[in-house]
């Protein structure tokens, strides 16, 4: 999970770096310039970075409440366990599954975001 996290967070530095820019002439700018059109690249752009920023976000809630959740759970199975040894094999086959339905909304997350990144928004014009 941390791994992703900073692989977004890489791609999202690397994307918003300028770019090294060759050396042109003075009245090559100017023209250069005119011709340039402001609702192009820059609005794909925009749109990576925001659904980036989404990601980030987002995948950063869930694992933050899907661990305060699996905690809880684990917590409380072993206080029930502590009161009522004799049902620890009844209590621990409920706890294993509820922490994998846990754990799969992190991973629904996870796909989500994946789309998001994955997404060609260059098809997209708004």
């Amino acid at each position: 999970m941390l791994i992703i996290f900073v692989m977004m967070v890489l791609s999202l530095i690397s994307t918003t770096l300028p770019a090294q820019e060759a050396q042109t002439p003075a009245y090559a700018t100017t023209q250069a310039k005119a011709s340039e059109t402001p609702a192009g690249p820059a609005s794909t752009t925009t749109l990576f970075i925001y659904a980036i920023y989404l990601g980030i976000i987002g995948l950063t809630a869930a694992a933050i409440s899907g661990a305060f959740a699996q905690s809880k759970a684990l917590r409380t199975a072993v206080e029930n366990i502590g009161r009522n040894p004799s049902a620890a094999d009844s209590i621990r086959g409920v706890v294993i599954i509820g922490l994998a339905l846990i754990e799969s909304l992190v991973i629904y997350v996870l796909l989500i975001n994946l789309i998001l990144f994955f997404v060609k928004w260059t098809n997209y014009k708004f």
